[in-house]
C-alpha cells in the first residue's frame, strides 16, 4: 500500500498489468500531450469475467435523506492517493479523507482484494484509513462492495457518510443493521444526464448515473467528488460510451484527477469519451 501525492496537473497512466500494446497507447497518450488533466486507470488486469456479469434485477430503494451541501472551500494543495485494490482508492488532502470502492472483502479471483490484514484496518477504522469523512462505493458488485464491511467502517467512524446507488443501499438494508446507520447513508440513482447534489464535512460530491453496460441491471455511479480545492472523478465499472460524458459536460468540471478503467484506453469510443469529453 503505497500513497502518491500529486500536487500538480499532468497526465499519469499507471502501466502495471498492461499489455505491450496498451502500454504504448499510454506511452503515446503522454507523449502526444492530448490531455492535461491526470488519469488514473485503475490497476486491474485484461480480463473481464465475473465482476462484469449480469446480476438479477434487484428492487430499486428509495433515495435515503440527502445530506446537506457543505463547500469545499480548502485552499488548492496536494492530494495523497493510496491505491488499495481493484478499483478501490483513499484519497486525502487539505484535511479530508475519503474511500472510493475500498470496503469489500471479495474478489473473482481476477481482480486484486485487499489483504486480511488492509480488511481489518479498513472496516475498524484504524490508521491509516481513521479520520474518513466519506465512503464511496460506484455499484454493489463484491469486488467493489460489501455490506458488512461498509456497516463495521461506520461503526467505527461515526463522523463518516456512505454514498452510494439504491442496490447497494438494500444490501445494507438485507443485514438488518440498517436502521442504526440510515441517516449517514446517501442512496439514489438519479436519471442519466442529471446530477444529485450533496455534501458532508467540506466534500461536495456529485452523483452521476454512468451506465455499467445498457444490458445490465447494475446501477453505477460516477462520483465528482471535490475537496482541497481538486476535483476528482471515479467511474467504477462504466461502459458508458461519449455520449453520456457529452450528455453531462463532464469536459466543464475541469476534472483534475480521473479514476477510469482500463479498457477506456483500449476501445475507440471509450479514447473519444476521454478525449473529448472527460
Amino acid at each position: 500500500m503505497e500513497a502518491v501525492e500529486i500536487d500538480s496537473v499532468f497526465l499519469w497512466l499507471f502501466l502495471a498489468l498492461l499489455t505491450p500494446a496498451f502500454a504504448q497507447e499510454a506511452v503515446n497518450w503522454r507523449e502526444t500531450g492530448v490531455k492535461t488533466t491526470l488519469l488514473i486507470v485503475a490497476l486491474l488486469p485484461l480480463v473481464w469475467l465475473s465482476a462484469c456479469h449480469a446480476a438479477p434485477p434487484v428492487a430499486p430503494a428509495r433515495a435515503v435523506e440527502e445530506s446537506p451541501v457543505a463547500p469545499a472551500g480548502a485552499a488548492a494543495g496536494a492530494l495523497e492517493v493510496t491505491y488499495l485494490a481493484n478499483e478501490g482508492f483513499m484519497i486525502a488532502g487539505g484535511g479530508r479523507k475519503v474511500l472510493i470502492d475500498a470496503l469489500f472483502r471479495e474478489s473473482s479471483g481476477v481482480y486484486a482484494a485487499p489483504s486480511p490484514a488492509m480488511r481489518e484496518l479498513l472496516e475498524q477504522a484504524r490508521s491509516p484509513f481513521d479520520g474518513v469523512d466519506a465512503v464511496f462505493a460506484t455499484h454493489f458488485h463484491a469486488d467493489h462492495f460489501d455490506a458488512e464491511a461498509v456497516l463495521a467502517h461506520l461503526a467505527h467512524n461515526p463522523q463518516a457518510f456512505f454514498f452510494s446507488t439504491n442496490q447497494a443501499a438494500d444490501k445494507l438494508r438485507a443485514t438488518g443493521q440498517f436502521d442504526a446507520f440510515k441517516t449517514r447513508v446517501v442512496a439514489t440513482l438519479p436519471k442519466e444526464g442529471e446530477r444529485f447534489n450533496s455534501g458532508h464535512r467540506g466534500i461536495h460530491v456529485q452523483l452521476l448515473n454512468i451506465h455499467h453496460g445498457r444490458s445490465r441491471p447494475i446501477e453505477n455511479l460516477g462520483f465528482i467528488v471535490e475537496f482541497a480545492g481538486k476535483r476528482v472523478l471515479h467511474i467504477g465499472d462504466s461502459e458508458a460510451e461519449a455520449a453520456v460524458f457529452q450528455k453531462y459536460k463532464v469536459v466543464k468540471d475541469r476534472i483534475d484527477v480521473a479514476f477510469l478503467p482500463f479498457w477506456y484506453f483500449l476501445e475507440d469510443d471509450k479514447k473519444q469519451a476521454v478525449r473529448a469529453h472527460i
